[in-house]
């Protein structure tokens, strides 16, 4: 006869005491099986959203996106995507998106591969459309860049400064997001498809 499965709240508490936290439990929105499921490998678990810090994805990256026993792990900055961006103006002038150059002495960003970017502004990059990769990477930095504005580089709040979205666009995607570790422009693209795409926390 199969056991009776847990109560929500019973594999809540187990999953406490495995290293996953209540609040990873309840952003993704588990039922009692599938937590049970997940501890027996401690794997990541999938959710609403993901906004972790550079550094986090690095190290999970390495383990195979498995959180270790005991870890906590910070999830609860602000990442709004190049879509929500396009549609939103949260803490921002009316205007700036629609009168700030992407290319221009405001925002620092100077690479203009294929021409593409010259006379648009923030907005009309949200808005371009993925033909191509660096219109991909242009998109991303574009709302990591907004958000940095919006939360003025609040190191509690962003994932990434201005200054470190000047970095990333003006090498292409080829950066240093912690001491001692360069990420490839592949890196990058696969961090902000991370973050902005299906979550993974």
């Amino acid at each position: 006869m199969n056991s009776p499965r847990p109560s929500p709240a019973e594999a809540s508490h187990t999953a406490l005491r495995s290293g996953v936290s209540r609040r990873h439990l309840v952003r993704a929105g588990l039922t009692a099986g599938p937590v049970v499921a997940a501890l027996k490998t401690n794997t990541v678990l999938a959710g609403a959203h993901t906004c972790i810090k550079p550094s986090t994805f690095s190290s999970l990256t390495a383990a195979h996106m498995k959180v270790s026993q005991g870890r906590e792990i910070s999830s609860n900055f602000q990442c709004h995507s190049p879509e929500r961006w396009a549609g939103s103006n949260q803490s921002l002038a009316p205007d700036y998106k629609t009168k700030t150059l992407f290319l221009s002495e405001a925002t620092g960003f100077r690479a203009n591969p294929g021409g593409i970017f010259t006379g648009k502004t923030l907005q009309q990059v949200l808005e371009m459309g993925k033909v191509q990769q660096n219109v991909e990477l242009a998109r991303y930095v574009a709302a990591s860049y907004l958000t940095a504005v919006a939360y003025n580089d609040r190191s509690d709040m962003v994932l990434l400064t201005r200054k470190q979205c000047r970095d990333i666009w003006n090498g292409q995607g080829i950066w240093s997001p912690f001491k001692g570790t360069t990420w490839t422009r592949d890196q990058t693209l696969g961090y902000f498809s991370k973050i902005f795409g299906p979550a993974f926390l």
